[in-house]
């Protein structure tokens, strides 16, 4: 049986205090309306030196809550940022199809989400 993993991180730990830290981590709470309907951020937070997020399995961004994503904004641009950086990778034990990949998003000082545009070329048409 093959066992499938995410991870995802900042480019860096945050500069913040003790109590910025504490803010954000309060605000990324889980309500009572999301724990019933299942809809977990699934990310973990931490004060050391400043204020770091990861996550390591499961998460979906789509869950932050508009206030903490503006808090964890005015961070970024005290923090002389125009946004933050995250990488996310998608890693299986054994090799299988699908399993793998990644990208990254950032979140910007008005606490938007943005993932990049990627677009493949077309093939040329071809001329009968």
């Amino acid at each position: 049986m093959a066992n499938s993993y995410s991870q995802c991180t900042p480019e860096c730990v945050l500069k913040a205090t003790k109590k910025e830290a504490e803010n954000l981590i309060k605000l990324a709470q889980y309500t009572e309306e999301q724990e019933d309907a299942g809809e977990y951020h699934g990310f973990s937070f931490e004060y050391y030196n400043g204020f770091y997020m990861y996550a390591e399995d499961n998460f979906d961004v789509s869950y932050f809550s508009t206030d903490f994503l503006k808090a964890l904004g005015k961070l970024i641009k005290k923090n002389k940022m125009e946004y933050l950086l995250f990488g996310y990778a998608y890693t299986c034990s054994k090799l299988r199809p699908g399993e793998f990949g990644g990208g990254e998003f950032r979140i910007y000082t008005d606490g938007k989400i943005k993932y990049p545009t990627i677009i493949w070329p077309r093939k040329k048409e071809i001329k009968k």
